[in-house]
């Protein structure tokens, strides 16, 4: 089956102008996710993960400011669209399940209000409607009772059902992406389960593409098709989640990879070191002076995309030297 992007990102670059220089929070980062299919950007706290789903959305706010870059989806770049336009898109055509979901829903309004609030702002509908369509919207999303939780506020609600009315909220107009930035952060075991859980029933059920922003390589393993590894502001690696999990093909995310803790192994394995400042980010590769594998070419130029297999690529000049035979293409 071909593989028909409903997301493309191309060359997104968005920095921040501070009095101590400019820092580049997103540097040229592609990647592309398809309907009905979830893509995981995992990376180090810091890399950019969420500024690039704040750039897609163009929700960027001074000092910020996407520099370069093209946002592709049903056809038209978003970066390029008129800003009445944009404020059609979000919500209608792509979607953002923010990460800090204690305080993402507004405390003295009602969740029946804040919900119908979305449909309106996007269509001409009735009171009575607007409520029948949210409460609909919350038992899709699993909570009992919409009626009764339509008339709480927030701080009447815990955090995992907060977390279904964010996405309730994001869902309200069928987008065809969902970007969940740390959907799952600050709520217990059990409760990221259900919300995973729900979220992929509610994938299969919409055919939307998702965006999974996460530390969790253990969410990334069990919900995405895809991975794009990123570190100091630009994608590393890409590729399908089993091959670049089995078959890391980037030093980062295999030291990545090594980090997460195991029943099997007694000690923790840090990555050795500290994340680049991104104020003022190397001519070379960023993760040179933590690279266990550095040669003399790491101190060049940037290197390039070098392919592993179908789909499967890493930024790395010496991407191969560790493979298995088996594994390597061509």
């Amino acid at each position: 089956m071909s593989f028909v992007p409903v997301l493309k990102v191309h060359n997104l670059s968005t920095h921040f102008q501070t009095r101590h220089g400019v820092i580049k929070a997103v540097d040229g980062v592609h990647f592309m996710v398809a309907a009905g299919k979830t893509l995981g950007l995992v990376g180090e706290s810091g890399c950019g993960k969420s500024v690039t789903a704040l750039s897609i959305l163009r929700l960027i706010e001074p000092p910020g400011k996407i520099c370069s870059g093209e946002v592709w989806l049903n056809g038209y770049d978003l970066l390029r669209l008129p800003a009445k336009q944009m404020r059609q898109v979000r919500g209608r055509e792509i979607a953002l399940v923010f990460q800090e979901l204690m305080t993402s829903l507004n405390p003295v309004l009602t969740i029946g209000t804040q919900l119908t609030e979305t449909i309106f702002s996007h269509e001409e509908v009735s009171q009575a409607e607007a409520r029948r369509r949210a409460a609909e919207l919350l038992a899709m999303v699993g909570l009992s009772d919409p009626e009764g939780q339509m008339r709480r506020y927030p701080f009447q609600l815990s955090g995992g059902m907060r977390q279904r009315v964010m996405i309730a909220m994001a869902l309200s107009l069928r987008p065809k992406v969902l970007i969940a930035d740390e959907p799952t952060t600050a709520l217990d075991v059990t409760v990221q389960a259900q919300i995973l859980v729900e979220l992929k029933r509610l994938q299969e059920e919409l055919g939307m593409a998702i965006i999974l922003i996460t530390h969790d390589l253990g969410v990334v393993a069990a919900m995405a098709d895809e991975v794009a590894v990123m570190y100091a502001g630009t994608i590393v690696e890409f590729g399908p989640v089993a091959e670049v999990f089995d078959c890391p093909a980037h030093p980062y995310t295999r030291s990545l990879l090594r980090s997460v803790p195991r029943l099997s192994r007694e000690e923790l394995v840090p990555i050795e070191g500290q994340p680049p400042a991104l104020l003022n980010l190397p001519a070379h590769c960023a993760f040179l002076p933590r690279c266990p594998q550095a040669g003399a070419e790491c101190r060049g130029d940037k290197p390039g995309w070098r392919e592993i297999g179908p789909g499967h690529a890493a930024a790395c000049y010496r991407a191969f030297q560790s493979l298995p035979e088996e594994a390597r293409c061509g």
